[in-house]
């Protein structure tokens, strides 16, 4: 997702809003794990000529993401939203701001897609669920918990540790 700011690349002050969306090319998605897009982002915001080639974004973005629940592994789909604040240079090595994203600026347009997906790997839980009270696989048959009960036995016990039932204690006197 590409913001194009020649209008506002050699007039320091200057701000341009932006209202776009796009689809962020498998070439950038393909490093993150975890979680695909499943729609175009929309990216609602402004970049600011703030002088000395620096030049920053901030707004908000809003898509939808595919995963995979971490319980019972059913595929989901969320929808995802952040906050975008960051700088891009030409040289950003000799940008100093303190909490800021410092990118490279190369040529008339800022490219979102990086900032965008780790934004959404960063808000993405460990272990994502389908719903709060995902109640899992069967940890015996592999049943979906959430759809049937299964006839297991909870007290069955793993047959590496069967001779231990037998196992007694007596302390040393």
């Amino acid at each position: 997702m590409l913001l194009s700011i020649g209008k506002i690349k050699l007039k320091p002050g200057l701000t341009q809003d932006y209202h776009v969306s796009g689809c962020i090319p498998p070439s950038v998605t393909a490093d993150y794990t975890g979680f695909s897009l499943k729609d175009p982002v929309v990216f609602d915001g402004k970049v600011t000529n703030t002088g000395n080639g620096t030049f920053q974004v901030e707004g908000n973005y809003q898509g939808k993401i595919s995963y995979v629940c971490s319980r019972c592994l059913a595929p989901c789909v969320s929808s995802v939203s952040g906050q975008l604040n960051a700088l891009f240079s030409e040289d950003p090595l000799t940008v100093q701001e303190d909490e800021v994203d410092i990118r490279r600026l190369d040529g008339d347009n800022i490219c979102l897609d990086g900032l965008i997906m780790s934004s959404i790997s960063f808000d993405m839980p460990m272990q994502p669920l389908c719903r709060e009270d995902c109640r899992g696989l069967c940890p015996i048959c592999g049943a979906d918990l959430n759809k049937k009960a299964c006839t297991c036995r909870e007290d069955q016990i793993d047959p590496r540790w069967e001779k231990l039932k037998n196992f007694k204690f007596t302390p040393d006197k």
